[in-house]
Order: structure tokens, then sequence, then C-alpha cells
């Protein structure tokens, strides 16, 4: 409440140091501005007298009243101008509605209700603002100081913590200091190349565009290189190849996915520009296997039909990775499929399929594992 009150006495001062020299009658000219006048007058006349008798030429008199008129009206320009009627009418209105309708704004569109944070926790942001940049700095002089050149390790959680604290120049540098190693990885070339592309407000320059091109060529599936692909098309003018990027890579996808809804979203709003229709966001979600109508319909079949119902599902997502065949996901679902249905041959062969994808994966990646395993437990192995 004491908050509002001092607001409004400051709005007060404000109207009042406006309006005061406004109601005040304007002092008449100064006697010295008066005789000053006479002064000038006084002198063009004796110009004009002395050009008459000769004693200055007619050029030197003209060049004496252009310097004499160009002081009088000087004298006159520093008189304060008379406000008219009109004028302080208007100054008066402003001065008071301007007020009162930046109180209602404010009270419409603003949040009095809401009470402002205590000054001890702004306090505690600050401190905290101040030691995340005081470990930025260390790990930074750190990893410039290494003779090695720094971890990679280090560079990403630096260029990573530049860019969550919007510092995207300085998370450029950073992953600068680490793509062109042998260890960078498809996910560091497209962290990079939003790292210039977020510098750059958005746009993609030649940079980018080849860190997009290197993210891809490590990884095709690499979600955020597709992403970044389909802007540089846009920004080439090719948005009907930008769509078709970001839908064929959605379409790849064998399984939900956080990234996915992005994709459509923007898909869409290029397909806008297009005048073409949105496409809907579960015509890709679990595409390599039932839908939830599909679960729900089953719960009401018998055995017997459920059975079939699901062995044409598992049909119908065999068929489709014959002509899909680098569908890694898809292998392993219709793997787990078949094993429940008993058909162990017919698993095996899934994996087969699943087997040449798996090669170029790390050691330690679930989906190897997975396939090196279950190729163990049918006999498949070497």
């Amino acid at each position: 409440m004491m908050l509002w009150v001092f607001f409004a006495l400051m709005a007060a001062c404000v109207i009042v140091a406006t309006l005061w020299p406004l109601g005040r009658e304007r002092a008449a000219p100064t006697g010295r501005s008066s005789k000053a006048m006479a002064i000038y007058e006084d002198q063009l006349a004796e110009v004009e007298r002395d050009t008459e008798r000769g004693l200055i030429t007619a050029e030197e008199g003209r060049a004496a009243q252009v310097e004499i008129k160009r002081r009088m009206l000087a004298t006159s320009d520093r008189e304060e101008p008379e406000h008219s009627a009109s004028g302080r009418a208007a100054v008066f209105a402003a001065a008071l509605i301007v007020p009162l309708a930046a109180f209602a704004l404010y009270w419409q569109v603003g949040a009095p209700q809401i009470a402002s944070a205590p000054f001890a926790e702004r306090g505690q942001e600050q401190q905290d603002a101040r030691q995340l940049q005081a470990l930025v700095t260390e790990l930074r002089s750190r990893l410039e100081e290494d003779p090695q050149g720094g971890e990679t390790r280090g560079w990403e959680l630096l260029a990573t913590t530049y860019m969550n604290m919007g510092r995207h120049a300085l998370a450029v540098e950073a992953f600068a200091q680490i793509v062109e190693r042998p260890d960078a990885t498809s996910a560091t070339w497209s962290q990079y190349a939003e790292a210039l592309i977020t510098a750059e407000s958005g746009a993609v320059t030649p940079l980018a565009k080849r860190a997009i091109d290197r993210a891809v060529e490590l990884d095709p599936d690499n979600p955020a290189a597709a992403y970044y692909g389909a802007i540089a098309l846009e920004q080439e003018g090719n948005t009907a190849d930008a769509r078709a990027l970001l839908l064929e890579r959605i379409a790849q996808e064998g399984q939900p996915a956080p990234w996915i809804p992005t994709f459509v979203a923007t898909a869409n709003q290029m397909g806008e520009r297009l005048g073409i229709a949105p496409v809907d966001l579960p015509e890709f979600q679990g595409r390599a296997g039932p839908s939830q109508e599909d679960i729900a319909a089953a719960q009401d079949m018998s055995p017997e039909d459920r059975a079939a119902f699901i062995r044409s599902m598992v049909d119908g997502l065999e068929a489709r990775l014959q002509d899909e065949p680098d569908d890694l996901d898809g292998w392993l679902q219709l793997t787990r499929a078949l094993m429940v249905l008993g058909e162990e041959d017919r698993a095996l062969a899934a994996l087969r399929g699943a087997e040449p994808l798996v090669a170029e994966l790390p050691a330690d990646d679930p989906r190897r594992k997975t396939v090196e395993e279950g190729l163990a437990q049918l006999g498949g192995g070497n």
C-alpha cells in the first residue's frame, strides 16, 4: 500500500511541476531588450544618413544595415514566445490524462496483484549468477591453458553453458575448438550448427551449412541435423524440399520421440506457406506398430481372433521392413513380437535384418547388445 502512495505522490509532483509555470502570466519583455531594439533602430538611421552624406559607400552601407538587422533578429528570438490559450489547454490535458491512462493500462495488462520478489531473493539470484560466471571463467581459463588444447568434454560443457546463458557467440567459439577433432561426433557438429544459426538470429551461414552437412555425414539419422538441414533448404527458397525432409525423417522413426512434435509443427508452418493442408501428429506416432485404437479393439476379441489380429499386424510390419530394410527399431520390434508368438525362426531372420545396421554402433549401445544377445540365444551368433 505504501508503494502506491509513493507512486501517487510522485505523479502529483510531476503534474504540479508541469502546470505551475503555465499558470503564471508571462512577463512583458524586459526593458533591456526594448532599449537594445531602440539602439539598433538608431544605428540603422545613422547608417542611412552617412550613406547619403557620402561618408561611406553604398555597398558599405548595405553591409552595415544587414549586420544591424541580424542583431535585431537575434535579440527578438531570445524573447520567450507567448503561450496561446489552446496550447496551454493541451498541456494541462496531457499532464492530467497521461498519468491516469498509464495507471488504467497497467491495471488491465499489468500484474498489480502479484507481490514483488523480496530483495533477499533477488540478491540470491544475483549471487548465483556471479558464481556461475566465475565457474565459467575458471573452466575456460583451464581449458585454454591446457597444453593439449583442453578436454573435449570440457569444451562441450563450456559451449552448452554459454548456450544456456544466451551467449551464443561465445558458444560458437567453444564448439569451434573441438569440431575438427577426431572424436567429434554428429551431435557435436549439429550443436555447433545450432550455435552458429542462433548467433546469426536464425540465418544459416555457409559455415553453419558446412556444420549441418558434416553432422549428416557422420550420422544420417541425427534428428537435429535433419531439422537444421530443412531450415537451410527453406532459406535457400526450397520450402517444398525442406518440408519433405522433415516428414521423411519423421516417417523413418519407428517409435514416438520428443522431437517429433517440433518437426510436425515446423512442417505444417512450411505447408501453410505452400498452401498444403497440415499433417496430423498421430500419423507418425508409433508408425511401426499397432495404434491405440487397434489395441483397444483387440481387447474385445476372442483368443483366436486376437492371435490372428496380432499375426496380421506382425505380417504387415515384416512386409514393410522388406521395403525399408534400414529401419533398425522396426526390426527390433518385429523380433520382440515374433518371440512373443513363439516363432523363433522368423525372429532370428528379423535379427539378421538388424545385424548389419548395428555394426557401426558403439559397443555399449543397447540396440547392439540386444541384437548380439538375441543372435546368441537363437543360435545365430558367429
